[in-house]
This record gives structure tokens, sequence and C-alpha cells, in this order.
């Protein structure tokens, strides 16, 4: 274990018409976690398909908060809860790890993964505030201190935050070259039940989660020898000013907005959908007023790949990045609604 102290980052909060605090956040300590068992040999080597290799080398980031069921409880011992919980969450990592062996190996060029157990990165923080501050006005530039820093070699690395309510935030970053949205939903779920003593198994009495299989997507789609350098060209992203927005919709604004939506052609749209729809008709009305004429328009979106191959039953834990991305085109300069967006975006 490798111990740091001293590494603290003060963030300044508060929203209008409050006064600014500084947030500090204390690095605690360090640690490497490997797989609970190690990897067998016929596993060491997972080959990588076209959609992994086409993936920058970028870390997906998730930020969890779990606020503290003992908020009013004064006389909580803070030092022994951040002890029991750490030991808790290194230990089900450890033994997850066992399932997601790729998490804790190293790339061999851009063609696949050793799994050596080489392990993922854990570190403990402490911030000097309850989460409440945290959550009651969030900013994304402020959060990023919450997530641990990109370490070379490494496809994993979490950060947990205790908060001095006994609140606790767990920062993950991953690598998108070895998972997609899906596969770190898989991780988690596993990792969640791990503690509970189902990890062998991988489920919940609610929700199975199915044993993860890794390097079977790269038999359906097999790497290509162009893209087995370790940078492929067209990785390297161009630096562009882009900012971030932060929209919050509630459950019944978002029932309101899928009747809105409903048409003869599309009876029940999705959440996703109708929420898609609503954000791509507010970029169209935005290009309007700034330009003066609603310009053609694409929306691009991302779609999960796992039983949408045909002649092949694609199964829900298949690993990796089986993901590409469909884009919808408008190519009229007149104002259009929400249910002809909803019907574009489905075709």
């Amino acid at each position: 274990m490798a111990i740091q102290r001293g590494r603290d980052m003060k963030i300044k909060c508060g929203g209008r018409g409050q006064m600014n605090t500084d947030i500090k956040v204390e690095v605690i300590y360090k640690e490497t976690i490997t797989p609970s068992s190690p990897t067998p040999p016929h596993l060491k080597r997972v080959n990588l398909s076209v959609f992994d290799q086409m993936v920058p080398e970028t870390y997906i980031p998730l930020l969890l908060f779990y606020p503290s069921l003992a908020y009013h409880e004064t006389d909580t011992d803070h030092q022994s809860l951040v002890s029991e919980k750490s030991s808790i969450l290194k230990a089900s990592l450890s033994e997850t790890l066992t399932h997601f062996y790729p998490l804790a190996g190293k790339f061999q060029y851009n063609n696949a993964i050793i799994c050596d157990d080489h392990g993922v990165a854990f570190i403990a923080s402490r911030v000097n505030c309850p989460i409440s501050e945290i959550l009651e006005n969030p900013d994304m530039e402020k959060l990023k201190y919450l997530f641990p820093a990109a370490v070379e070699s490494t496809h994993l690395l979490v950060q947990v935050n205790f908060f001095e309510c006994g609140g606790m935030a767990i920062a993950v970053n991953i690598l998108h070259k070895v998972v997609d949205a899906f596969t770190l939903s898989t991780f988690l779920k596993s990792w969640a039940v791990a503690p509970l003593g189902s990890s062998s198994s991988c489920t919940t009495q609610d929700h199975p989660v199915l044993p993860p299989k890794f390097g079977s997507a790269a038999s359906l789609y097999p790497s290509q020898d162009f893209l087995n350098s370790r940078k492929p060209n067209f990785v390297g992203s161009v630096q562009e000013k882009c900012t971030r927005r932060r929209f919050v919709f509630d459950a019944s604004r978002i029932e309101a907005l899928k009747s809105k939506c409903a048409s003869p052609a599309v009876p029940d749209p999705k959440r996703v959908e109708v929420v898609s729809a609503l954000i791509w008709k507010c970029a169209m009305e935005a290009t309007r007023s700034n330009l003066g004429v609603i310009r053609p328009s694409s929306w691009s979106q991302a779609v999960n790949m796992r039983k949408r191959r045909s002649g092949h039953a694609f199964t829900e834990n298949l690993m990796g990045n089986l993901v590409w991305s469909y884009t919808a085109a408008m190519t009229v300069n007149t104002e259009v609604d929400l249910q002809s967006l909803v019907s574009t975006i489905l075709k």
C-alpha cells in the first residue's frame, strides 16, 4: 500500500446568495487491488473486436453518491466508518475482478488485453464538508476533484470520497477501450452484490446479472491488422471549445412529455426517445434564434448492439465494446414538432 498525505485540493462552493466555502479533498491512501483469485491460463489473453480497436483511449467517468443514513447521529465514529467501508469495498472489488479480469490487465498493442492481474487503482480521500453541499449545488468543473487522475496502463481507477457527515461518493474512471456503458453497468451491479455473498453467481433476487463473457465479440467482429498500432491515427481527438450542461427531468414531467410525443406512428415512445427529441428541438430553436433560420440538422446516438445482429442470438453477458452509433437527419428548414422528431429518431 502506498500512503500519500497532503494532496489537498480546494474547491470553492456556493450558489447564488450563498457564501463561498473552501472544500478540501485530501487523499488518505492509495492502493492497488488485484483479483482475489489468479486468472487461469486459458483466460490470460482476451482478443479485441474491431469495435474495441476503434474506441479511443479515453476514460468513462461515473460518480455515485451515497448519503449517510446516520447523518444526525453525533456519536458516529467517523474513522471507524471509513475503515469499515473501505475494507468492504476493497474486498468486494477484488472478488469482482476475478470475473472482470481484463480490467486488471494490460494492452498488447491494439489487438488484445493480457490479463496479468496487474491490478486497479483504489484511492480513499476525505472531504471536509457534508455531502449535501455538493449535491445541492452540483458544479461539473468542481466535481472533477472527486475523481482519480488517469494512470498509464491502468484500466480502472476508483476514488472513494468520505464526507464529514458520513456520506460517501464513489468516483470511477474506467477505460472506454475495455468497456462500453453496458459492460460498466454490469460490472457495477456485480460489484454491488459481491458483499452479499452472491458474486459467484453474479445474481440478485430481482435483477439477475449473468456471468460476464470477454473475448466472444472478437469471434463475431474480428480485429483488423491495420488497426493494430497502439494509437491509430484517427483516434486523436480534435480539441474544440465545448460546454457542459446538466438537465434534470423529474418523472412526472417525462410522463407528460411521453403523452405529448405519442402519435399513431409511435403510440408509446420510450423516455430516452422523448428526451432526445426535446433536446434536438431545443437545439434547432437555438439555431433559428442565432441565425434567423432553421438549418438542416442531425441527431447521433449510441446503440447497444447486443441482440441486434440478424441470425445470431446475442446474449446480455457479452462484455467489451458492442456499441455503434446511428444518425437521424432532419433536412427540412421549417419548424417540426416533437412527434415528427421521435418518428425520425426511430426510422
